[in-house]
């Protein structure tokens, strides 16, 4: 019975993998068989299970991808991405770089590197990274909100409010970015401005527990004063 059951999970995965070669097959119908390579095939079979979670098969038909063209910057992009997934941060670095080096104004593969700096505790070149964004992309909101976040852990708070406030020129319904630059106008001391901020997601979300939590310390800190 052992047994059995153990073919039929082994049946299910070849059943699941040949479902993912179909929607690759689809597509080099829809763009012409001419257009869609080897390469593009593996590409795409990496994407399908990076998508679904199969990281370890996802590496795999990227690697076979960047055998067959080692030119093509997406497939490093996405490479990284996989390697991530597995914390494999030297390695997620190392591909997000190449792709870099293919292509310079590849700005998600900029964004990608910064937050794998992040996740190595890499502050300066996170920071460095998420400018690169912005300069290539003067109104990416992500990179600006990430800013935020990475200027205040080395405690440069000015900075890290100035961040804030660009993202929320972006984008003026982000109750997060305004409960962020709350936290950094306390962590300076300006206690007005951060309870302004905390305000302000009261109301964009009245129920926000962590306002209303944060708000309640900044008037008791307030009243001290």
């Amino acid at each position: 019975m052992v047994f059995s059951g153990m073919i039929f999970r082994n049946m299910k995965k070849i059943f699941f993998a040949g479902l993912l070669f179909l929607n690759v097959v689809c597509a080099t119908d829809n763009y012409g068989a001419e257009e869609f390579g080897d390469f593009d095939v593996h590409y795409q079979m990496g994407n399908e299970y990076n998508s679904r979670g199969l990281v370890d098969l996802a590496i795999s038909e990227y690697q076979k991808a960047i055998e067959l063209n080692r030119y093509s910057p997406k497939v490093y992009n996405n490479l990284g991405v996989a390697y991530s997934k597995r914390k494999m941060f030297d390695a997620e670095i190392a591909a997000y770089k190449k792709a870099i080096e293919l292509d310079p104004t590849y700005k998600d593969a900029y964004f990608n590197l910064g937050i794998a700096y992040g996740a190595k505790g890499m502050v300066d070149e996170e920071i460095l990274v998420y400018r690169k964004v912005i300069e290539l992309d003067p109104k990416n909101f992500e990179a600006f909100y990430n800013l935020g976040h990475t200027y205040r852990e080395k405690e440069m708070f000015d900075e890290s409010i100035a961040a804030y406030r660009k993202a929320i020129e972006i984008d003026p319904q982000s109750i997060d970015t305004y409960f962020n630059l709350g936290v950094s106008y306390g962590r300076k001391g300006l206690l007005d401005d951060e309870i302004s901020q905390y305000h302000k997601v009261l109301e964009l979300n009245p129920r926000s527990a962590e306002a209303h939590f944060n708000l309640g310390v900044a008037y008791g800190e307030k009243k001290d004063v």
